[in-house]
Parts: C-alpha cells; sequence; structure tokens
C-alpha cells in the first residue's frame, strides 16, 4: 500500500497549487498526522472537540487546525480555547451568535465558514440558501467573527450530474457573497469540486486510509417503534384491550397483548376472534371493536415518554442521524402528543404507521417501507424496538434491530426472534450509542 506521503503526492497532481488541502485527520491517530506533516502539510480537519483536545498538545504548533464536524453550543467555549484556525461547520444563527459570544469573552476574533444546506438529504445541515441574505445582512453584529467563505457537501449519489449540481450551486452563492473560501469536495468527489470551482478540499480516506467504523458509527437512519418504546403507554394498551375483549367474550390477557403487541389493532382483533370463535369476522365488526378499544384506551389518561427517551433522541438529532417512527398503532392521541414530547424530531414524512401499511408486523413492510422512503443502505439503518413481533419484523426486513425490554416479558423472547442486541432500558441503549 502507498505510504500517506505518496498518497498525498498524488492527490497534489489533481488539484491547482492554489487549492487548500485539508488532511481530514479524525479517528486517526496523533503518528498518522505526523507523517502527514512531514510530508509537507499544515492544514488538518477534526470533527470531535474531545479529539482534536488530545491532538493539538502531542503535534507541532503551527499546524493549522480546522474544525469540521457538528458543533454544539456547550462544546463552543472549549473548541475556542484550543484556537482552530477555521471553524468550517457554521451551521446556524445560534451556533453562529454562540461562537460570536464565546470569542468577544476570549478576546478574539474566530474565522468560520457558513455551513450551506445544498445536498438533497436530510442528514445534511446547515444554512439554506434562501435563509444567507438575512444572515449577510446581520453579520455587522457579530463582531468577533470573521466569515471567509462557505462550506457544503454534495449529495451522496454516483449521480455525477447531482454531484457538480450542488458544488456549482455552492460556487453560485460563493461568488454571489463575494467570499474568497469555498470549501468543498471530499475523498470521492474532490476533482468535480475542483473543477467547479472550489478553493478549499478536505481529504481524509484517500490521505489516511479507511478507518473500521463501530456498528454505532456506521448507523445513519434509526426506525422506533412507538408504544413501549417512545411512549410509556403498553399497561394503558393492555387494560384497555382485556376491558373490550372481555366485554365482547373474547378471552385476552395483559400477556396476550404484550404478545401480540406490533400487530395493528385490526389484525389483532382479527386474529382473536378466528382462533377463539373459529369464525371470520366482517370488517364492520373489526372496526366497532378497534373504535372501542381507541375510546378505553384514551379514557385512561395521557401516558408519559419512556424513562431517557428523550435523551437517545437528543443524542441522534445532535449526530445528524434520521429518526423515523415505525409503528402499528393508529392511536393519534399519541401521533398529536409526538411534537409536544420531542418537539422538532418527528415527521409526518418520517413515520410509518398502521394507516400506510397493508399487512403490519411481524409482516416486514412497515420496516421495509421506512427503509425505501429512507435512501440509506440497510447496513445504516437500525430498528429500535420492544417487541417480539416487532423485532421479527426488523430482521426480516434484513435490518439491524435493538431490543430494550421495557415489558414484562423475558429476553429469551426477544433473542429468540434475532434481536443483535437486548437492552434493559433506554439508559443502557443511550450508553451502548456512546460507547467508543
Amino acid at each position: 500500500m502507498a505510504s500517506i506521503e505518496e498518497r498525498i503526492r498524488d492527490i497534489r497532481t489533481q488539484i491547482p497549487d492554489d487549492v487548500n488541502l485539508v488532511c481530514v485527520s479524525k479517528f486517526h491517530p496523533a503518528e498518522a498526522v505526523l507523517e502527514a506533516y512531514r510530508a509537507g502539510e499544515r492544514d488538518f480537519g477534526e470533527s470531535r472537540v474531545q479529539e482534536l483536545a488530545k491532538k493539538v498538545p502531542l503535534l507541532p504548533q503551527d499546524i493549522r487546525w480546522h474544525f469540521i464536524g457538528h458543533l454544539q453550543t456547550n462544546k463552543v467555549r472549549e473548541l475556542l480555547q484550543l484556537r482552530p484556525y477555521l471553524i468550517q461547520s457554521i451551521d446556524s444563527e445560534r451556533i453562529l451568535q454562540a461562537v460570536n459570544d464565546e470569542a468577544r469573552k476570549q478576546g478574539i476574533v474566530q474565522n468560520v465558514l457558513l455551513e450551506v444546506h445544498v445536498a438533497r438529504e436530510e442528514t445534511k445541515s446547515g444554512f439554506l440558501p434562501e435563509e444567507l441574505p438575512t444572515v449577510f445582512a446581520s453579520l455587522d453584529t457579530y463582531r468577533n467573527i470573521s466569515v471567509l467563505g462557505l462550506m457544503g457537501m454534495a449529495t451522496n449519489t454516483d449521480d455525477e450530474q447531482e454531484i457538480r449540481r450542488c458544488f456549482r450551486q455552492l460556487r453560485m452563492l460563493q461568488q454571489q457573497y463575494g467570499l474568497t473560501t469555498l470549501s468543498c469536495g471530499m475523498s470521492d468527489d474532490f476533482p468535480a469540486a475542483v473543477e467547479c470551482g472550489s478553493t478549499m478540499i478536505r481529504v481524509g480516506s484517500a490521505i489516511f486510509g479507511e478507518r473500521m467504523y463501530t456498528k454505532q458509527e456506521q448507523l445513519r437512519a434509526f426506525f422506533f417503534d412507538m408504544d413501549g418504546v417512545l411512549f410509556d403507554s403498553m399497561p394503558y394498551h393492555a387494560a384497555a384491550w382485556e376491558e373490550v375483549m372481555t366485554r365482547h367474550n373474547l378471552h385476552f390477557t395483559a400477556q396476550d397483548v404484550y404478545i401480540n403487541e406490533g400487530r395493528t389493532g385490526q389484525s389483532v382483533i382479527h386474529e382473536a376472534i378466528t382462533t377463539l370463535e373459529h369464525r371470520e369476522p366482517t370488517e364492520e365488526e373489526i372496526w366497532a371493536i378497534y373504535r372501542e378499544k381507541n375510546e378505553a384506551f384514551s379514557r385512561r389518561g395521557e401516558a408519559k415518554p419512556m424513562k431517557d427517551v428523550e435523551r437517545v433522541l437528543n443524542l441522534l438529532r445532535e449526530r445528524k442521524r434520521a429518526i423515523w417512527i415505525v409503528t402499528g398503532s393508529g392511536q393519534r392521541s399519541l401521533f398529536n402528543r409526538l411534537d409536544t414530547y420531542f418537539h422538532g424530531i418527528f415527521a409526518p414524512e418520517r413515520m410509518v404507521t398502521a394507516y400506510d401499511v397493508e399487512r403490519g408486523k411481524p409482516d416486514p413492510e412497515p420496516y421495509l417501507k421506512a427503509w425505501e422512503r429512507s435512501g440509506f443502505q440497510k447496513e445504516q439503518c437500525c430498528v429500535i424496538e420492544n417487541a417480539p413481533l416487532g423485532v421479527r419484523a426488523g430482521k426480516a426486513a434484513g435490518l439491524y434491530t435493538i431490543a430494550v425490554n421495557t415489558g414484562p416479558l423475558p429476553d429469551e423472547m426477544l433473542r429468540k426472534e434475532g434481536a443483535d442486541q437486548v437492552f434493559p432500558d433506554m439508559n443502557a441503549l443511550y450508553n451502548w450509542l456512546t460507547a467508543k
């Protein structure tokens, strides 16, 4: 294999002298950075403040550090104390304000790029092009920030025309606002970016080689079941089902509810009647019982979010992961409270419910539908379930499936359905997601 020095030399032959090469050293050891430094490079990119903090004291002081990852407000102070040459990922006015305020406190002027969202992907972040006029109109109020230019990423696709569309749009915006720097183009697409006018490229794997990512890092989209995962609603469902089924002389216990969790309500009723009464129910009968069950559920009050689930969701949002709901429920009372408890996390276009499928769990249709709509590879998607039938559906769809056992069923029932991981609660899931 070629050395780091040889790879850098090869990249340098493909770009003009006036294009700045930022060696993306994130996740790679200080020794690899030093090898690139000895090859003549001085600009290096990191995406996590804590990793940058470890590297800065170990490496030459004339390195120009570029911060290229999503920046959280609670990390701004620590980052600026490290004196990065350039923060490339200013993706909101909130972060712009936070960096300006902290730079003022530290008595510095911080160089930044505004990240612009031109890609056709929901997991990319940044200002929308139509938001830029307002931002630039207010820049005089940010006296401790110097906006050098724009940063952006192309859509993750093999479509060369779409990639070039993104780069051309970024170039047009750079020229429109009279900026000197345009940072776009990475290992897979930097030649196209340079052709379209990029003045700075961010190259990692083509220099340092591919890194082995943990499963947590590979996952880009998370498909959450709702009852028993987002909301602690299963005890209410169990009581409502028992009440209504007893009224119709159908023997159906709370244990049966948990075992059948994940099915659509209509499917549960159909299964109960055909199994216990050995007859085929009419559609009218099924819907009448289902309406009764929904009314019985609503009378039991408001189910609260599962403990620590908001912590998990906020972590995934900060990491720019796609977050979906995939549920067999048709309980509109819960749907209506999603934004109350989880503001800004879920959107109607990222929901698959009982109203969207012909065959509910344990059929894989709900999760296959979410996967197809998400646009990610299957190995990048993760199901979060709490019920055996939900786990079965996730695995049948070919997706990595985590079970968080929030109910009374033994872990073994979830493992037998093929769960890749079984956790006792949301806190354990959070710890797994943040494990190194």
